[in-house]
């Protein structure tokens, strides 16, 4: 039995608790919040009179303002806003208002050089994401710094801010059309350049969004600040705009750390078939080299293709929902779709765990686990400023790339030419012929030479930024180390592993010394999901029960239990003192869109316990609540999955945990 005085402790726990279990894969997604850009409330000027990079004296300024997003619960965090150029070389010009937020550390004595987060896309939301992921993502870098975040100009709460509301209405409209590739492009084409005749009509100039002018921003907002050196931390092309920086402006540059390398020299669009295909091949040899997967997935190359070809023959519908707003969507997933869909997949070191899972259900007509991906990579979509995209890509990448040279590079990769062939390249090319009409300078396409310490972190299974790129740039690097990290995606730093976040701790406080590369041999392959479950017993004293959890299922919270990180299939079990059956199913209710009357399955009586079952399908999920009462305690278990698992789920998990489940007396 539970000890009365843990009884309003166990409450207040197992409330949120509950919250966790059915929210627990929404947590993965980045969550949209409504706050406004123009929230200036109770601002206060700041200046700092500086010369900057040895030109004409410079004086950056800065405001604080009230932070637009919602600030993670327990973290000081200050936000303001620069104003720059938008043209440097016509400084009385239009201006450019930069938004940032400094994370503070909650170290009673914090280093005085912070680290500054460089985000990818180019175009991605920074402020939003960070804020909305910042306690499992960021959080473990603030130990001794704090963390600055800015979204780079032309993105987020940045003014003016380069988004397409026109593609992403595009995005929403042909989700459940069976579109051929070239009316697909022309599509987008078209959307694409009403956006651009829309920015271009609000006086934007396009092509002063781009690298230099943002690594010229960065340098400013370090200046305004007053930081004499801080430490930048680039993902994607974040690190391109780090190199950039280094090239730029060394000075108050104290380290660098690039989390999955784009090198200036390289050629995005050139190199992309080979970086699919080398992750590709990645994904299929480590299933075969688990016994277990190998088993439930045999011949995974194979069966990928097959599947696509199916597809395309006749496209898989189903119904996605949008995790927020529980707003569904007809999706139609074709062959060539379903491709550039698991090439994405592979970005996520936590959704690799799911792929050969989700390739074989495909190829039987199950697409519980493809839908909720896809309702998830709604939301990636809208927090993505794709003007700015555009904008970088045409004044620096595109310009050095060719449709004859793409095409030569499709023709190397012939397993996956006929899926990329139509689109790869060719529609960003097109538009890059009017976006900017700027011709790059030369440098832009050459390696960066540099001195400062730097940390370069790739993954084994990165599909974009392959590891060979981060060897690439370390070669101009004299002080740099680099560190490949098996079994992780795209983004290694902030994928949830501790052993990238070990090293690049131990880098900031010493950048000039090798860290120690032990963690990397601990890092285990991808453990690949599997329709399996080995029950063995647990005693839980907190709660005071006992019974039998998934065996090797990692413990989330207190009593739950997740088959992987991602939580999408979830079982939690725990005893509430002081709230009976009915205020359970009420609060669920109220927090969670549970109807208020939610289906009984069944009832079953096992150890003294009399429970109810209730079944509910939300979010694109199953979700089951077994009910039990006794001696003023309400025993409760918690099981979520999709609906292709759930019957199997159902008998081989839920049945057995109500018959095992007892007072632990």
């Amino acid at each position: 039995m539970i000890s009365r005085e843990l009884q309003e402790r166990d409450r207040s726990v197992t409330i949120k608790i509950l919250r966790l279990t059915f929210c627990c894969f929404l947590a993965f997604t980045i969550v949209l919040v409504s706050c406004s850009k123009k929230d200036t409330d109770d601002k206060v000027k700041n200046e700092h009179t500086v010369e900057s990079n040895g030109q004409d004296e410079w004086i950056p300024e800065y405001e604080t303002v009230a932070c637009p997003f919602a600030v993670p619960q327990g973290t000081e965090v200050e936000c303001g806003c620069m104003t720059v150029p938008e043209n440097r070389r016509q400084p009385d010009g239009n201006q450019v208002t930069i938004q940032f937020a400094i994370f503070r550390s909650k170290s009673r004595n914090p280093e005085s050089d912070p680290i500054v987060y460089l985000a990818g896309g180019p175009g991605e939301h920074a402020l939003e994401s960070v804020a909305l992921t910042f306690d499992k993502r960021f959080a473990p870098l603030t130990v001794n710094r704090d963390l600055i975040v800015f979204d780079q100009r032309g993105t987020g709460y940045s003014e003016p801010a380069l988004e397409c509301p026109e593609l992403i209405e595009l995005a929403y409209e042909v989700l459940d059309q069976n579109l051929e590739s070239d009316e697909a492009i022309a599509l987008e084409n078209e959307a694409t350049r009403d956006c651009y005749e829309r920015l271009k009509e609000q006086d934007i100039d396009l092509s002063s969004y781009n690298s230099v002018e943002s690594a010229a921003d960065l340098n400013d907002l370090r200046l305004a600040l007053g930081y004499d050196e801080w430490n930048l931390f680039g993902i994607s092309y974040g690190t391109r705009l780090a190199l950039t920086a280094m090239r730029d402006y060394p000075q108050g540059i104290r380290s660098v750390i690039l989390n999955s390398t784009v090198p200036l020299q390289a050629d995005l669009y050139e190199e992309m078939p080979a970086a699919f295909d080398r992750a590709l091949n990645v994904l299929v040899t480590s299933c075969a080299n688990d016994p277990i997967a190998n088993k439930a997935y045999p011949d995974l190359k194979e069966v990928f293709f097959d599947t696509i070809d199916q597809l395309n023959d006749a496209p898989a519908r189903f119904t996605s929902i949008h995790p927020l707003t529980g707003e569904s969507y007809d999706v139609l997933m074709s062959g060539d779709n379903f491709f550039n869909f698991i090439i994405s997949t592979l970005y996520s070191t936590e959704v690799i765990s799911l792929v050969p899972k989700v390739i074989f259900d495909a190829q039987t007509g199950k697409y519980g686990t493809l839908a909720l991906l896809v309702g998830s990579n709604l939301l990636n979509m809208e927090l993505r400023s794709t003007g700015m995209h555009y904008s970088v890509q045409c004044n620096e990448e595109l310009p050095f790339n060719s449709e004859e040279k793409i095409a030569a590079s499709l023709e190397g990769h012939p397993d996956i030419r006929e899926y990329l062939e139509d689109s790869l390249g060719e529609s960003s090319l097109a538009v890059c012929e009017y976006w900017t009409n700027t011709i790059p300078d030369p440098v832009e396409n050459e390696p960066v030479h540099s001195a400062i310490p730097t940390l370069i972190l790739s993954g084994e299974f990165d599909p974009i930024t392959p590891p060979a790129w981060g060897k690439l740039a370390a070669e101009t690097l004299t002080n740099s180390r680099f560190f490949e990290f098996p079994g992780l995606g795209h983004d290694v730093l902030v994928s949830g592993n501790e052993c990238p976040v070990d090293i690049a701790l131990e880098f900031l406080d010493n950048p000039y010394s090798e860290p120690d590369r032990t963690c990397l041999e601990e890092i285990e392959p991808p453990d690949y999901i599997v329709l399996d479950v080995n029950l063995t017993p647990f005693t839980n004293a907190l709660f005071g029960i006992k019974g039998v959890i998934p065996e090797d299922w990692s413990e989330i919270t207190p009593g739950v239990y997740s088959r992987s990180e991602l939580g999408i299939t979830v079982i939690g079990q725990q005893a509430i003192p002081g709230m009976d059956a009915d205020a359970i199913l009420g609060m669920l209710s109220g927090s969670f869109g549970i109807d208020e009357d939610p289906d009984k399955s069944l009832s079953r009586k096992s150890n003294g316990l009399e429970w109810t079952i209730f079944q509910e399908e939300i979010l694109g999920m199953v979700i089951n609540i077994a009910l039990a009462e006794g001696e003023g305690i309400t025993y409760f278990i918690l099981f979520t999955c999709v609906p292709d698992d759930h019957p199997f789920y159902f008998d081989n998990l839920l049945i057995p945990a109500i018959d095992a489940f007892s007072p632990n007396e």
